[in-house]
């Protein structure tokens, strides 16, 4: 299936890709990627922080738009101990900048601390 050329602000991107619940990767689980290059094996080449990196398809959700809701991240206790510092078990990850933000309660909607966008949250959609 060929996915539609968007344009990102830095990249002509061929969709968005997130890693999975399952998939272990160095990317952040519930950020949206860029996709750069889709080859015709198992690989995909996302765009993060400015860089190609080649990541196994079958790790990866896809979606032909950028992301217009915060997505929702049960961290598994090993994240939270491999990043070395204090962060709930459950946060979000803004669409816009891609900051991940601690929340109280089951909300609707948040503004981001970094970039002050608001956005609804994508409960259905939790990793």
């Amino acid at each position: 299936m060929t996915m539609p050329a968007l344009q990102p602000t830095r990249v002509q991107a061929r969709g968005w890709a997130r890693v999975g619940p399952e998939g272990a990767h160095t990317l952040r689980r519930g950020a949206w990627y860029p996709v750069i290059h889709i080859s015709s094996g198992n690989i995909v080449v996302l765009d993060v922080n400015r860089r190609n990196v080649p990541v196994d398809r079958r790790l990866l959700e896809f979606r032909y738009h950028p992301p217009e809701r915060w997505s929702i991240v049960r961290a598994r206790p090993q994240d939270i101990e491999r990043l070395g510092r204090v962060f709930p078990l459950t946060y979000a990850v803004c669409p816009s900048c891609r900051n991940r933000q601690a929340f109280e309660s089951r909300v609707d909607q948040m503004t981001c601390d970094r970039c002050r966008k608001p956005a609804p949250l994508a409960w259905d959609e939790m990793t």
